[in-house]
Formats: C-alpha cells, sequence, structure tokens
C-alpha cells in the first residue's frame, strides 16, 4: 500500500479541485493507494468504476463518495468525459468542524467508504458551492480554510440528505489479486502467468475481468501499463519512448505503438 502525501502547507487544512479526465493518463489507472487524509468524490459527468478494499462501485452524474483514511482505493475504469470534484481534508480538521459522530462516521474505516446518489438539484446546489469555494482558496491561508471548512459540512449536509447510493459488490478473489499484482514488475507478467498466481485458468481470469469489471483483463492490463508508461516518461527515469514501453510491461515498441494509438486516439511522438 503507498500513502499519497497532502502536499500541502502546514496551515492549510485541505484542497478542493476539479478533475477531468480528457488526457488519457490523467487517472486512467490509478495504483491502489491510500491517503492519510479524509477524501471525497463528487462526479459531474461521465462514468467511472471505483474499487475500494477489494469491492467495487459504479458511479455515475451525482454519486458522492466518501474514502476514510488509510483506506486502499483505486480508479479502474472512466469514460473518456469524466469530470468530478475533489475534497480532501485533514483528519484534524475534520474532528474539528464537524460533530464527534459525524466526524467519527466519516473517519472510521471499519466498512471503507459510505457512497450516496444525489438528485438532479441538490448536485448543482452543491457543484455551485464548492466551485465559488474552489475560486477562493488562493485568497490567503485564513479565507482557503473558511471555505474549505464550509464546502465540507455542506458536502456532508447533501450526503446525509440523498438518497441511498447502490450496494458495493465485493470483487471476485482472483480478481481482486490480479488487480493488485498488476503494478511495478507485476505488469510484466503474461496472462497465463498471472492466472497462475490468481489460482484460475487464463481463460477464467478473462471471462471474471469482463463480468465484474465490465472490461477484458487485456485492456486493464494494457491501460496500467499506458499509465505506468506515463509515470515513467514523466519522471524521465527512461531515456527514450522505446525503454519506458518496454518496463512498463510491453513486449515490444510496435505493440505499445499499436496500444497507445487505440487508446488515446493519437501518435505517442505527438503527431
Amino acid at each position: 500500500m503507498r500513502y499519497q502525501p497532502l502536499g500541502l502547507p502546514p496551515k492549510v487544512e485541505g484542497r478542493l479541485h476539479i478533475e477531468d479526465f480528457a488526457d488519457p493518463f490523467w487517472g486512467q489507472f490509478i495504483e491502489r493507494h491510500a491517503h492519510s487524509f479524509v477524501e471525497a468524490h463528487l462526479l459531474v459527468r461521465g462514468t467511472a468504476v471505483v474499487v475500494v478494499n477489494d469491492r467495487r462501485i459504479d458511479l455515475g452524474v451525482g454519486s458522492l463518495l466518501w474514502i476514510p483514511p488509510r483506506t486502499e482505493h483505486m480508479t479502474v475504469e472512466n469514460s473518456m468525459t469524466l469530470r468530478r470534484w475533489t475534497l480532501c481534508m485533514r483528519v484534524a480538521a475534520v474532528r474539528r468542524i464537524l460533530k464527534r459522530d459525524e466526524s467519527a462516521r466519516l473517519l472510521s474505516p471499519c466498512d471503507g467508504i459510505r457512497f450516496a446518489q444525489l438528485g438532479r438539484a441538490e448536485l448543482q446546489s452543491l457543484v455551485r458551492v464548492i466551485s465559488d469555494v474552489a475560486a477562493q482558496t488562493r485568497r490567503g491561508e485564513s479565507v482557503a480554510n473558511a471555505g474549505l471548512g464550509y464546502a465540507l459540512a455542506r458536502t456532508v449536509l447533501a450526503f446525509r440528505e440523498a438518497g441511498a447510493g447502490r450496494e458495493l459488490v465485493s470483487l471476485h478473489p482472483a480478481v481482486a489479486r490480479a488487480l493488485a499484482l498488476l503494478t511495478g514488475n507485476g505488469l510484466l507478467l503474461d496472462r497465463d502467468e498471472l492466472a497462475a498466481r490468481c489460482g484460475v485458468s487464463a481463460t477464467h481470469l478473462s471471462r471474471l475481468f469482463v463480468q465484474e469489471l465490465g472490461q477484458s483483463l487485456r485492456d486493464v492490463r494494457n491501460r496500467k501499463r499506458l499509465a505506468r508508461f506515463g509515470e515513467l516518461m514523466s519522471s524521465g527515469s527512461c531515456d527514450s519512448l522505446t525503454d519506458a514501453a518496454l518496463e512498463a510491461g510491453f513486449g515490444s515498441y510496435s505493440q505499445f505503438h499499436r496500444v497507445f494509438t487505440h487508446v488515446t486516439g493519437r501518435s505517442p511522438s505527438g503527431r
């Protein structure tokens, strides 16, 4: 498990920002990770599949997701039109701003996640609030913290008043194991090796991926490899596209080029 640092100055209590997934490397496949803070996602466009503690949930417009601190999660799939607001708050701020029972529910990792489905009117109202707060967060620490506190309280209120969302579904153990393995050197595993480590046949594992995640094992693995390729190129740890493609798990540059072009609609060289 990787714990992601908040990356904010000590006097800032959180972060509120919009994420747009039109860029194929922006969140297409985030590795399984956890944070030291509370995280809320509000989808305003598109769809996504998120895995939390080996359970999956399908999200759409109006989905409001709370993820407690130190809870493993990852975005497994999203539409290229996905757009969401993300609110992150330090634990101390949540405890200070909310009532004790409310903060305890948001901070408790017992069931890993809380989910609600907002109606259209409530979604529009909440988007107006957080958009306004986000626009003010650069006007000094005091203004930012006051706004973030209000955004937190307003989001909790929307969650409390919303109708219940869909239930989380436990992943098949083989699929959960495969997702855990498909990172780093695990991306170098071929389909048969991966299936053997998951205790099923390659054919059965592929079928399970379609049933559980709505996409093939090949597509999942290729997109995760593309995300790894993007990380390698961004970090400057590889000298060429070919080196990055091979280290990301592609068998050849031609295979990488074919997958990259198919997923992004453009050449790796940008032409």
